[in-house]
């Protein structure tokens, strides 16, 4: 009997208890200052920013690949990592080009203005992601598109100073080794809007 009385007091303590906190948590949530659930906490607006853009998924992942130029030939190959709003360590956003006053600040440092999709003359219709520094004027940067190339799904990179081709990425570092450095002869070597 006893203990039937010691189990009642425990159950009720605990029933006073949980009234207690539920009815302080109902009582504090409508205190702006405890938990609002209104509250959306978002980053600083950048000016121009119109948000991130995403990459095709059939671009996404690692890419190999050896730069070259008109004379020259890297024997190095180059890791680039393509995520779904990343390209090697630039995060790609969309900008409002008739914003101005468009300036680097320490959150916009990797950031690139990008472009999707972007194609050139006589280019195979191949769809580029352009890429410009945040707040250059100069067309400095480059583009990067999907091609098939001897049977194999690779990446175009053009440089947007001359729009030259400068790079063929591959999915593996052993294709990068066997066609690093070559590009398909059936692209110009210079593009044209």
């Amino acid at each position: 009997m006893n203990k039937q009385i010691k189990n009642s007091k425990i159950k009720i303590l605990i029933a006073i208890t949980t009234s207690l906190a539920l009815g302080l948590f109902v009582g504090k949530s409508n205190d702006s200052n405890f938990f609002n659930t209104n509250t959306v906490v978002q980053a600083a607006h950048v000016k121009g920013n119109l948000g991130k853009l995403t990459t095709p998924k059939k671009m996404r992942g690692t890419w190999y690949g050896k730069a070259f130029d008109m004379n020259y030939k890297s024997n190095t190959i180059d890791k680039l990592r393509v995520k779904a709003h990343k390209i090697g360590s630039d995060e790609l956003h969309r900008q409002d080009t008739n914003a101005k006053g468009i300036k680097n600040t320490k959150q916009t440092r990797n950031w690139v203005r990008a472009f999707y999709p972007v194609t050139f003359k006589k280019d195979k219709n191949i769809k580029y992601i352009s890429m410009f520094p945040w707040s250059s004027p100069v067309a400095s940067g480059r583009s990067l598109g999907l091609y098939h190339f001897k049977g194999h799904r690779v990446l175009i990179e053009r440089t947007l100073s001359s729009y030259r081709i400068t790079n063929v990425y591959w999915r593996s570092a052993k294709l990068a080794r066997m066609y690093g450095g070559t590009k398909p002869k059936e692209l110009k070597t210079f593009a044209q809007w």
